[in-house]
């Protein structure tokens, strides 16, 4: 992401006032120049993405870790699921 600025300031000014803060060519030196001032684009930084031992790391010892695994692997689909907790509660009151 870069941050876009299309402003920009514009002043003439004497060549001398930039002494010690710009190097000047000798033929600027006491003559009027003109100084426009933009904003500099900044590159935001991302955050690194996080690889799988980061994540087990963040994980361990957490309730989400005690929920991996919970269902086994199987060939059911969720529908099959919903369809089974349904039948199994839909007469509860």
């Amino acid at each position: 992401m870069y941050i876009h600025s299309m402003e920009a300031i514009r002043q003439v000014i004497d060549s001398d006032s930039l002494r010690g803060i710009v190097s000047l060519p000798s033929f600027f030196q006491n003559k009027k120049v003109e100084i426009i001032v933009f904003l500099k684009e900044e590159k935001v930084e991302l955050p690194p993405l996080l690889s799988k031992h980061d994540i087990d790391a963040l994980l361990k010892d957490s309730i989400t870790e005690s929920l991996i695994g919970v269902l086994p692997h199987s060939n059911r689909t969720l529908e099959d699921y919903r369809t089974e907790r349904l039948n199994k509660y839909e007469c509860v009151n």
